[in-house]
């Protein structure tokens, strides 16, 4: 008789909140270091520019709203991290 169970695989279980959110602002980073070298680009420090002030309004999210740690993110908070995320 075999027992199965119900552990999902790795694979199967979403990234949490912070993973998501760390990932997203490493792409972000990534950009600006992209365009930064090839500044010559076309609307490049406009773009850097919008990244940056992205990077920032994630900075004052997260200073107001995850004040005990990344456990006891508060529901309006995960709310605008995850609308941060997905802009």
């Amino acid at each position: 008789m075999s027992v199965a169970t119900n552990n999902p695989s790795p694979s199967d279980v979403p990234p949490d909140l912070e993973t998501r959110v760390a990932n997203r602002k490493r792409d972000l980073i990534a950009e600006i270091v992209e365009l930064k070298q090839n500044p010559s680009r076309a609307g490049a420090a406009e773009q850097i520019d919008r990244i940056k002030a992205r990077l920032s309004e994630l900075a004052h999210i997260v200073k107001e709203g995850v004040v005990d740690g990344w456990a006891n993110v508060g529901p309006s908070t995960t709310l605008k991290l995850d609308e941060w995320i997905t802009r």
